[in-house]
C-alpha cells in the first residue's frame, strides 16, 4: 500500500510540458502544383492564354517602338523635263461631246526614296495626264523595286487624241505660249522593312503641275521648261 502511494506521489512530482506539439505542415511543392495544373485543363488553358497575351503585348510594343524610331519619310518627286511636240485642239467627235485634243507629250519624272532603312516595292505605278481638270492620257508601268536612298526616273509618253469638253483656257494659254498641264502618279507601294518583312500597303499620290512651252511658239520654246517639284502624300 505504501509503495502505491509513493508511486503516485512520484508521478505528480514530474514536470508537465503541455500537450505535444505537432510538426508544421509543409506547403505543397512546386512539382505538386504543376501536377495539379496539368490535371486541371481549365487552369492550364487560362495559364496558356495569360502567357500568350503577355507575349503578344510585348511584341506589339517592341514593333511600335521600332516603327516610330524608323518612321519612313515621304517620297520626293520632280518633273525634270517635259517635251510637247503636239498639242492641238480642233474638230469634234461624232457624238458632239466636245472638241478633239491631239497630243504628244513626254515627261521625265524623278522619284527619290530618302529612307536609308526601307526599300520601296511598287505594286502599282500609273501616270495620268490632265488638262483643264480632264484626263486625256495614261501610262501603266510594271512592278518594280526601288532601293534605299536612291532615285528612280520614269519617262511616260502620252500620245493620241481625246475629247476635251471644256476648252475655255486653251486659246488664252496658246497665246501666252505655255500650257498648264497636270501630271499625276497613282501608286500602291509597300516598304521593305526587313528581309522577310514588308509594311502595310500605302497609296501615296503624286501631283505635278507643270507649264509646258507650246511647240508652235518659238519664243516659248526658247525660254524652255522649268523643272518642277511635285506634291507627294505622306506614308499614312
Amino acid at each position: 500500500m505504501a509503495n502505491n502511494h509513493e508511486h503516485k506521489v512520484d508521478h505528480l512530482d514530474q514536470p508537465f510540458y503541455g500537450p505535444p506539439v505537432l510538426p508544421p505542415v509543409e506547403p505543397p511543392s512546386a512539382a505538386a502544383a504543376r501536377r495539379r495544373c496539368v490535371a486541371d485543363p481549365h487552369a492550364l488553358c487560362c495559364r496558356a492564354i495569360h502567357v500568350l497575351t503577355i507575349v503578344v503585348i510585348a511584341v506589339g510594343v517592341v514593333a511600335l517602338v521600332l516603327w516610330l524610331v524608323s518612321l519612313p519619310n515621304a517620297l520626293k518627286a520632280y518633273v525634270d523635263s517635259a517635251e510637247l511636240t503636239r498639242f492641238e485642239l480642233g474638230g469634234s467627235d461624232g457624238a458632239k461631246r466636245g472638241q478633239l485634243l491631239r497630243y504628244n507629250l513626254t515627261v521625265a519624272v524623278s522619284i527619290r526614296n530618302p529612307n536609308r532603312d526601307q526599300a520601296v516595292l511598287y505594286r502599282r505605278l500609273e501616270a495620268v495626264v490632265l488638262y483643264g481638270g480632264e484626263r486625256f492620257g495614261y501610262v501603266d508601268f510594271p512592278r518594280t523595286r526601288q532601293g534605299r536612298k536612291s532615285t528612280m526616273v520614269i519617262r511616260p509618253s502620252f500620245v493620241g487624241q481625246g475629247v476635251l469638253a471644256g476648252a475655255a483656257a486653251f486659246g488664252r494659254e496658246k497665246e501666252e505660249g505655255f500650257f498648264n498641264i497636270n501630271v499625276k502618279l497613282h501608286m500602291r507601294v509597300r516598304l521593305k522593312v526587313m528581309v522577310f518583312v514588308d509594311s502595310v500597303e500605302y497609296r501615296p499620290d503624286v501631283d505635278c503641275y507643270i507649264r509646258v512651252p507650246d511647240p508652235s511658239n518659238a519664243t516659248a520654246v526658247a525660254m524652255g521648261f522649268t523643272a518642277t517639284r511635285c506634291r507627294v502624300d505622306d506614308f499614312m
